[in-house]
């Protein structure tokens, strides 16, 4: 009996090993998968050949990243074969294609880009109501190597209830000591933003500016780039308090700080091209 058993282990632990196996021939690389779970690399290797198993918390996190469920890891390698050609993990060429591309610019993302973490008020001038200044509210949050991040809009007065939301859902990463932030709305998903941005280099970054661009959410849906400036949030200010503040507000409204209106402004920088302010220069 108590060989039996053994090779029942074994043979579970081989199933898991070969599946694992499957599994990594949908990523580029394994240094890729053991980068995105925080493995090294040697022991990655382990439980591929079989010579070691995850633990169970570890287990769930691979499952996750990979979008299987644990029992199924753990099938004869036909029948979990056969669960991954119905989902087309199998012959997803496209995923596979992006895949690369999101690793080969992932892996050149500067560390510094942490240093973002918490809430940032935006500041711009609104792409659909000329002559407002949009006040949204970002928050950054790091998963492993990557920082996503929220941004919420309110298009209407602070003081008053507002019934026009935008939520943005997006991806933030450092290159060529610039901060690149890409996101899409939810609600339509029909919006994608681009934003590059000036870090200030101090301790925890405290403020940003740089450029956006999008389109206006009237129904012109007109291409725009426009200034835009992140300050952070104050730092005994709950998050309730801080929504309250966002909106659409005028140029001369006491609650703007004095600060914003020359970083935003959109009068043209030259006759070649719109760049974001040098604060150097103000």
């Amino acid at each position: 009996m108590h060989s039996g058993a053994k090779e029942g282990t074994i043979g579970i632990m081989s199933d898991l090993s070969t599946n694992l196996r499957l599994l990594c021939g949908y990523r580029p690389s394994i240094s890729s998968v053991a980068r995105d779970l925080g493995l090294n690399r040697s022991q990655l290797n382990r439980y591929l050949a079989g010579s070691s198993t995850p633990r169970a918390a570890l287990l769930r996190r691979i499952c996750d990243y990979f979008g299987v469920e644990e029992h199924e890891v753990r099938l004869p390698p036909n029948d979990f074969s056969a669960i991954v050609k119905v989902r087309g993990l199998s012959s997803d060429s496209l995923s596979r294609t992006l895949r690369v591309h999101f690793d080969r610019i992932t892996t050149r993302n500067d560390p510094r880009i942490f240093q973002l973490s918490g809430t940032f008020f935006e500041y711009y001038w609104s792409m659909s109501t000329p002559g407002k200044v949009v006040r949204a509210l970002v928050g950054f949050a790091p998963e492993r190597e990557h920082l996503f991040y929220r941004r919420l809009e309110r298009m209407g007065d602070p003081k008053a209830v507002v019934t026009r939301h935008f939520r943005y859902q997006g991806a933030a990463l450092m290159t060529g000591d610039r901060v690149f932030m890409n996101d899409y709305e939810t609600g339509a998903g029909i919006e994608v933003t681009q934003t590059v941005l000036y870090p200030d280099y101090s301790f925890r970054w405290r403020a940003l500016h740089g450029v956006k661009v999008g389109v206006s959410a009237n129904r012109d849906h007109v291409p725009c780039a426009v200034r835009t400036y992140l300050e952070r949030t104050p730092p005994r200010a709950n998050l309730i308090a801080n929504l309250r503040r966002v909106g659409l507000l005028t140029p001369d409204d006491p609650d703007l700080p004095e600060q914003i209106l020359p970083m935003i402004d959109n009068r043209t920088s030259g006759p070649y091209g719109f760049q974001a302010h040098n604060l150097l220069a103000i």
